[in-house]
């Protein structure tokens, strides 16, 4: 079938002229020495290789033939041997169609059923995120405002004049009688601890 692959003697003959024992000829046969030796590493590598094939292929051959001659040969009595871990049932699962039918009706259903889920995750997903962006946007609007107003209420504060802490608000001829009235437990007190109106 197949012939043998034969390789070239292992240490191939070179013949260099030298010319005079310089450094670059030193430099250069040591080059050589070094490939020479390479080579014959690839070579007993493929030699091996190749030794290791032959005795694949004589293995491989060897069953080949046992099992040709298995087929040709019938054994006289077969033992039937049950394979291990089965089930002793009588009959196979989903051996009738309406079965079969049935359990992939169940899968198409499951399958439809987590779809939806996933597209109702998806979609409340999405609004979450914009309900986020939406409150986002409200507290930046509600910050401003509240800086606008904060900067009125300087404004305002800025433009009245201050009341002098001496002056009465309201002098006691504007008053009326009942804030008077009203007024006098207070200005009793004020009076007595010390206060100052």
């Amino acid at each position: 079938m197949n012939s043998p692959i034969t390789f070239p003697p292992p240490s191939p003959v070179l013949k260099l002229t030298h010319h005079a024992a310089s450094p670059s000829s030193e430099k250069w046969t040591a080059t050589l020495n070094e490939e020479r030796r390479r080579l014959l590493e690839d070579h007993e590598a493929l030699r091996v290789r190749e030794d290791n094939l032959r005795d694949y292929e004589t293995r491989l051959r060897a069953l080949q033939a046992e099992i040709e001659a298995g087929r040709s040969a019938q054994p006289v009595s077969l033992r039937a041997t049950n394979a291990p871990f089965m089930r002793p049932s009588s009959r196979a699962p989903f051996s009738d169609d309406t079965a079969l039918q049935a359990a992939w009706e169940k899968l198409y259903r499951a399958r439809e059923i987590l779809e939806a889920e996933q597209t109702h995750l998806r979609d409340e997903r999405i609004m979450l995120h914009d309900q986020q962006a939406e409150m986002k946007r409200r507290e930046e609007s509600v910050a401003a405002r509240e800086a606008s107003v904060a900067e009125r209420e300087q404004l305002i504060a800025a433009a009245t004049v201050p009341v002098v802490a001496g002056e009465p608000i309201a002098s006691e001829h504007t008053m009326s009688a009942m804030t008077r009235l009203t007024r006098a437990p207070f200005d009793m007190a004020r009076s007595v601890f010390g206060g100052s109106k």
